[in-house]
């Protein structure tokens, strides 16, 4: 391994997980740069990894359209068992969670989008949210035996919709040992690496608390895919990093596998599943890997404190947690005796989101400042929004057996503010009933806008500003350095089911963490506990009409064009 990817062996590392957190959390009032920090725009890296000269092949562009209604696979909570992968669904849930789908322009308040109208300064758009529009994954397929393509590690590229194989032979068996203990693997996997520079160009120090959701909203994206075909995804987040990275030839602190997701595939992938079948693994270890990169970016600088945190995670390569550690660090457990119950406000059946997955993953965008008041949010709608809030927390991320559920570690204070029939006003949801119960706090204007850092939405037009909150401190120190990510990942997934309800109810949203965690926090801390913390900002509410939009898909739209599906 590099000798820059050697964590700092002296130091705690879940004090150094604590550090930057806390930096993270105070970003508002004391930057997290030692020395001032601009984005470079024009020496910015690829959004895509580019093997150059590796062989592959084109995956197929029309990918069965799981039967199920969105709404049915985001709530499901334990798919049916029995179902399994295929080549075609495999491509599907690649092209609609990081593939290219369409080229958009639009106006919006959003800085920085000049010279979009040019192709090579093109917004492409794509099924998952990633903060800032920037998409930082890259996914391996580590295919093993029997399954159509040839043994090997393959590499997804992304904007040409297909495999490119940049290891030939069976490496599975190193995967299931670097996942050590706990459910049978398989045979079959997928490898999330995630490419640092790619958001550090842009948010510096910040970019480590950027990427970690991301991730969330990437495995919330492919686990509903995969629960609309019947199928359950456990991504798992512990394991041997170090060794996954040196299977791919990486240097972990500028790209490092963040997760792994076992496929169940096939009879195969059933029988391999029922009994942890591991062959012997043959010949070097050496790593299969050894591809040479361009590097677009003339300068690449590293970022410290980032760096740190994640080394300290990506060394932390013990078990995972038990769902009992976890529970000590959920958000709901720390609040105050609950108001009286008949201050709660009931809320009306959810509105059935009954579009299919792939038109809400097409349709999915960010308002970027668009909303409007001019029309109440229905209740209805805002309840299946909150609903789906609720369910996406449910990752599943492997560290619980499969017949229990780990506790949320996350819940949603809500700022009513243009919702027809509900009182605005500061609440919390309470997913268990069903209802918001009404908090004291400060008034949604101008406070919302007071807090929001950056100058591209006009809060007070939404009609409900919902705050993902946790106990992060708590979650780190039950769970060790990577239950940073873990905790960032269920935020993350909140916010990509919230996205994916918004698109299949057709009004808006938009997701941000340019606010002030402080001002929050002391805010809602009277509410929810003093080591509650507000981790995400997401709004939601009708557009302004008539927008102008271009909006060029790459593919048929799954809405109006299914005579290519098989």
């Amino acid at each position: 391994m590099p000798e820059s990817a050697e964590p700092d062996r002296a130091a705690d590392p879940v004090e150094t997980v604590i550090r930057y957190l806390d930096a993270v959390l105070r970003r508002a009032s004391v930057p997290m740069e030692t020395e001032p920090f601009e984005p470079d725009w024009q020496d910015q890296p690829r959004d895509h990894k580019i093997y150059r000269g590796v062989p592959g092949f084109p995956l197929p562009d029309a990918a069965p359209e799981p039967p199920p209604p969105l709404g049915e696979a985001l709530l499901v909570q334990h798919p049916g068992q029995g179902a399994a992968f295929t080549l075609p669904l495999l491509a599907g849930m690649l092209r609609y969670s990081y593939g290219w789908l369409s080229r958009r322009l639009q106006v919006t308040a959003n800085p920085g989008q000049g010279g979009q109208e040019a192709c090579a300064q093109a917004v492409w758009a794509r099924g998952s949210a990633a903060g800032g529009g920037l998409y930082p994954y890259e996914f391996y397929w580590v295919c093993g035996p029997e399954v159509g393509p040839l043994p090997g590690v393959y590499h997804y590229d992304q904007p040409a919709h297909s495999l490119r194989r940049i290891a030939a032979g069976d490496v599975s068996p190193r995967v299931r040992d670097a996942l050590g203990s706990g459910p049978a693997a398989g045979q079959q996997f997928l490898l999330v690496t995630a490419r640092f520079w790619q958001n550090a160009f842009k948010y510096g120090e910040f970019s480590y608390h950027c990427v970690t959701m991301d991730l969330g909203c990437l495995l919330r994206t492919w686990q509903t895919w995969a629960a609309a075909g019947g199928i359950e995804l456990r991504p798992r987040l512990w394991y041997d990093e170090p060794e996954l990275d040196r299977l791919l030839g990486l240097d972990p602190a500028t790209e490092s596998v963040l997760a792994v997701v076992p496929l169940p595939w096939g009879d195969l992938g059933k029988a391999a599943a029922d009994q942890d079948i591991r062959p012997a693994i043959s010949g070097s270890r050496t790593p299969p890997v050894a591809t040479p990169l361009a590097e677009r970016s003339r300068t690449v600088r590293r970022f410290p404190a980032a760096e740190a945190a994640h080394l300290a995670a990506a060394h932390d390569t013990g078990p995972s947690p038990a769902p009992g550690a976890l529970a000590e660090g959920t958000a709901e457990k720390s609040a105050p005796a609950d108001p009286s119950a008949s201050s709660a406000v009931p809320l009306p059946a959810a509105t059935p989101l009954a579009v299919g997955v792939t038109e809400a993953l097409t349709a999915r965008r960010s308002s970027f400042g668009r909303f409007s008041a001019h029309r109440p949010l229905a209740a209805e709608d805002l309840s299946a929004l909150l609903e789906t809030a609720a369910a996406g927390r449910n990752l599943r991320t492997g560290a619980e057996p499969r017949e229990s559920t780990a506790p949320p570690l996350t819940r949603l204070a809500v700022f009513v503010q243009h919702v027809a029939g509900v009182p605005a006003g500061l609440h919390l949801y309470d997913s268990a009933a069903h209802t918001l119960v009404p908090v004291p706090g400060p008034a949604p204007h101008p406070f919302l806008q007071r807090v929001y850092t950056l100058n591209n939405y006009n809060l007070e037009q939404a009609s409900a500003a919902l705050f993902v909150l946790a106990r992060p401190h708590a979650v780190v120190r039950a769970a060790g350095p990577r239950g940073y990510r873990l905790i960032n990942a269920e935020v993350g997934a909140v916010a990509q089911a919230v996205y994916l309800a918004a698109a299949a109810l057709g009004t808006g949203c938009g997701a941000a963490l340019g606010f002030d965690y402080e001002a929050v926090h002391a805010a809602l801390g009277p509410a929810v506990g003093s080591d509650t913390w507000p981790l995400l900002l997401l709004m939601a509410g009708h557009e302004r009409p008539d927008r102008p939009r271009f909006d060029a898909p790459l593919t048929p739209s799954p809405a109006t064009d299914r005579t290519q599906r098989p």
